[in-house]
C-alpha cells in the first residue's frame, strides 16, 4: 500500500512537470501573437477563477482564510504573487517570443539557482558541498545550451529574449521565500487561488493602460487555433492541472522528492519543442541539457532535511498550541 501511494505521489510530480514542460512550448507560441500583458492577465485572472472553482466544489474556506490573513501575510502574499509571479510571467512570455523554446526551457531551469542563491540571503540557509556541486553542474548545462543559440547568429533579438526568460526565471526563484514562509499556515491550493487572483490583480493597471495607450501597437494577432486552443490548453495545463498535481504529489510523497522531479520540465519542454514546433536539436544540446538535469537533480535531493524539518517543527507547535488550548 505504501508502495502503490508513492508510485502515485511520482506520477502526480511527473504529470506537473509534463504540464510546465509544455506550458514553455505554448507560451512561446502565444508570445509570437498576442501581446505578453494580455497573455498574463488572462492566464492569472482565468487561472485564478479555475482554482477557486475547484476550491469551492471541493469545500474549501477559500473566503474564510482570506478574512483570517494577518498584514504580514498579504505583504508575503503580494511579494509572492507581483514580483514573484505576475512580473515573471510577463518576462517569460515577452521572452521566449524572442528566443528559441528549447532554449527558454532550460533557462527556466535556473529559478532553482536563483531560489537556492535567496534562501542563502534571505533565509540565512548554508549551501552544502554537494548543493554548490550540482549548481555548478546546472550553470554549465545551461552553458552548453546557449553556446548553439549564440552561434546561431540569431542576433540580438534571441539574446535579449534570453535575457528576460533568465530575468523571469530569477523572479521565480524569489517567489519560493514568501511561498514558503505561506505555507505554514495557509492552504497550498487557498495560497495558489490568491496567488493567481491577486497577480491578475497587479496586472490590471498596466492591461489597462496598455489598452487605453499602445491599443494600435499592442500586438494582437492570434489565429483561430490560437484562439481556440492554443491559449486555453495554455491556461488550464500551466495555471489548473499543473499547480493541482503538483499539489497532490507533495501530499503523497516527501517535497525534496517533488523538486527532484521538476527537474524534468527542460526534458518536456524540449520534446514538445520538437513535436509542435519543429525545432532541431544537437548534440551538444542534449549533453548539455543532462549535465543540466544532473546538477538540478543533486542540489534538490540535498534539500531533504531542511523541508522536512520544517514540516516537523509547524507539527510541534500545533500540538503545543492544541494541549494550550485544553
Amino acid at each position: 500500500m505504501r508502495a502503490t501511494t508513492h508510485l502515485r505521489g511520482i506520477g502526480y510530480a511527473l504529470a506537473s512537470s509534463l504540464m510546465f514542460g509544455l506550458g514553455v512550448v505554448l507560451a512561446s507560441m502565444l508570445g509570437r501573437e498576442i501581446d505578453a500583458v494580455i497573455v498574463g492577465f488572462l492566464s492569472l485572472f482565468t487561472g485564478g477563477l479555475l482554482v477557486a472553482l475547484f476550491l469551492l466544489l471541493t469545500g474549501k474556506p477559500l473566503f474564510s482564510s482570506v478574512l483570517i490573513l494577518k498584514r504580514r501575510d498579504w505583504l508575503a502574499l503580494f511579494l509572492l504573487a507581483c514580483p514573484g509571479t505576475a512580473l515573471p510571467l510577463l518576462l517569460i512570455v515577452a521572452g521566449l517570443a524572442r528566443t528559441s523554446a528549447l532554449v527558454g526551457g532550460f533557462l527556466l531551469q535556473l529559478n532553482g539557482v536563483a531560489a537556492l542563491l535567496f534562501a542563502v540571503l534571505l533565509l540565512g540557509e548554508r549551501i552544502r558541498l554537494k548543493q554548490g556541486l550540482g549548481t555548478l553542474l546546472l550553470l554549465a548545462g545551461s552553458v552548453l545550451v546557449l553556446l548553439k543559440s549564440a552561434q546561431g547568429g540569431s542576433g540580438t533579438s534571441s539574446l535579449l529574449g534570453d535575457g528576460m526568460v533568465l530575468a523571469g526565471a530569477i523572479g521565480i526563484g524569489f517567489s519560493f521565500i514568501p511561498a514558503k514562509r505561506l505555507s505554514a499556515h495557509v492552504d497550498t491550493l487557498v495560497l495558489t487561488a490568491l496567488r493567481l487572483l491577486l497577480g491578475a490583480c497587479t496586472l490590471l493597471p498596466v492591461f489597462i493602460f496598455q489598452l487605453l495607450a499602445n491599443w494600435h501597437t499592442l500586438l494582437w494577432h492570434p489565429s483561430p487555433t490560437t484562439l481556440l486552443w492554443v491559449f486555453p490548453c495554455y491556461i488550464v495545463t500551466n495555471f489548473c492541472l499543473g499547480y493541482l498535481s503538483q499539489q497532490e504529489g507533495f501530499r503523497l510523497i516527501k517535497a525534496w522528492e517533488v523538486a527532484a522531479l521538476t527537474q524534468t520540465v527542460p526534458l518536456f519542454s524540449t520534446l514538445f519543442a520538437i513535436l509542435l514546433l519543429r525545432n532541431n536539436i544537437t548534440l551538444l544540446q542534449i549533453a548539455g541539457g543532462l549535465v543540466a538535469v544532473l546538477g538540478g537533480i543533486v542540489v534538490s535531493l540535498n534539500g531533504e532535511a531542511p523541508v522536512s524539518a520544517a514540516p516537523s517543527v509547524a507539527s510541534d507547535n500545533a500540538e503545543q498550541r492544541t494541549e494550550a488550548s485544553r
